[in-house]
């Protein structure tokens, strides 16, 4: 009997130095995680970012850049920035830094597309030199504005290739990217997609642009 209480001793000790797992059966490896897009101040981007946006093919998504600390009205007037969150001084000055680093690159735009309220309108025009507004990319909170079209239309924007040689430009609002492609955003960032890509190969930050060499 004492000897069998030892050897049941023995056997809670091994189990306790395990923190209770079974000896023979290892758990099992975790799955590895996915790898983010490169950022534009990574090594993985760089200079060999600005080499492929130079050959064109990509579809750049940028979320308007900064805005001033008010909200939309609950049923914004399209035609009427009054009733719209609109840029800020910064807002305007990030988006001409964001338009003089392209050009500086050596980018080449082709199609630049919009959302119809004015901040989104704005960047692009200050940034690209100009605009075509479609509601395909109206802000998904936009009244009446149904959420899941508006994903699957933002899906093929962001597969349609390019015309040869260029990059098209989606401006639009961080909402719209969140539910088509699970990404969050910061104001004036930009996401470069290879047409039908799932993932950016790349993001910069609006800040990023400064470091970016020819």
């Amino acid at each position: 009997m004492r000897s069998s209480l030892a050897v049941l001793a023995c056997a809670c000790l091994l189990l306790s130095a395990c923190g209770g797992a079974p000896i023979s059966s290892p758990a099992a490896p975790s799955p590895a995680a996915p790898s983010p897009a490169a950022t534009a101040t990574s090594p993985a981007a760089g200079a060999g970012l600005v080499e492929r946006l130079r050959r064109g093919g990509y579809i750049l998504y940028v979320r308007h850049t900064a805005t001033e600390p008010t909200q939309d009205a609950p049923t914004p007037d399209l035609a009427d920035p009054a009733t719209q969150r609109n840029l800020s001084d910064e807002g305007r000055a990030q988006a001409r830094e964001i338009g003089a680093a392209v050009r500086r690159l050596r980018i080449p735009i082709g199609e630049v597309l919009a959302s119809p309220y004015r901040r989104t309108r704005e960047t692009a025009e200050l940034a690209f030199g100009r605009a075509r507004a479609t509601r395909e990319l109206i802000n998904e909170i936009y009244p009446g504005a149904d959420d899941d079209e508006l994903a699957a239309g933002l899906r093929r924007l962001l597969a349609r290739r390019p015309a040869p040689g260029l990059n098209t430009v989606l401006v639009s609002h961080g909402f719209n990217l969140a539910r088509a492609t699970s990404l969050s955003s910061a104001e004036g960032d930009m996401f470069v997609f290879a047409p039908g890509g799932e993932e950016p190969v790349a993001t910069i930050g609006v800040d990023d642009w400064r470091s970016l060499k020819e």
